[in-house]
């Protein structure tokens, strides 16, 4: 059971940066809860701008940083789910596919802060602490 909560959560956590790469048209142009990037989305600090995150993710010219924190978190999140279930992928790449993708994750939100980087960064944070503080493994989230 313990498994499929943090198969859920890891889910939750996959969402959010993979919706970078779509963002939401109008009326949300500016995101909204469950979808946090809209067209009209902007880095927190317009000196953001450039190298580090575009003026908005459809602006997806060349790679930044914040594309590649969105790609990076998205795929490590992949990985972490399928090492998790024992799919194709090897259980000790559990942790730090789970870390590499909440890191990134969190990268992603703190170039884009607004209220609708909360979820996402709770989200993440949780993903740390299990991985970190709580020592979760496939092992031990199998025998839960």
């Amino acid at each position: 059971m313990t498994r499929i909560v943090v198969t859920i959560l890891l889910i939750v956590a996959w969402h959010f940066p993979t919706t970078y790469f779509a963002p939401a048209d109008p009326p949300n142009e500016h995101g909204w809860l469950i979808w946090p990037f809209g067209k009209a989305s902007t880095p927190v600090v317009h000196a953001f701008e450039g190298a580090l995150a575009p003026s908005s993710p459809t602006a997806l010219t060349s790679p930044t940083l914040a594309m590649v924190a969105a790609g990076l978190a998205s795929l490590a999140f992949v990985i972490a789910i399928a090492s998790l279930w024992g799919i194709v992928i090897p259980a000790d790449w559990w942790r730090p596919a789970a870390v590499v993708g909440a890191v990134s994750s969190m990268v992603l939100f703190l170039l884009y802060l607004s209220p609708l980087s909360v979820i996402p960064l709770v989200a993440d944070l949780v993903v740390l602490w299990g991985v970190l503080i709580a020592s979760w493994t496939p092992q031990t989230l199998t025998e839960g």
